[in-house]
């Protein structure tokens, strides 16, 4: 899913998972924020919001501005 819908929120049901990843995954929404996504799951929607990321990029996010300065 990452490869095809790169960097983005997507809303997605009907979920398989091979371990901790996700083997298959119906795609619902696209182009959607994360709270649209769960306003739609709050309202009683089967939608679950995921958050696809390339493998080749991590995002540090806050745990990264957190250790900023920290270096040894």
């Amino acid at each position: 899913m990452a490869d095809k819908y790169p960097n983005q929120w997507l809303g997605i049901r009907n979920i398989v998972y091979n371990g901790r990843e996700i083997q298959t995954a119906e795609v619902i929404y696209t182009q959607r924020t994360a709270s649209e996504l769960g306003l739609l799951s709050l309202k009683g929607e089967d939608v679950q919001p995921l958050f696809t990321t390339p493998d080749m990029v991590f995002q540090l996010g806050a745990a990264g501005e957190m250790n900023r300065g920290t270096e040894v």
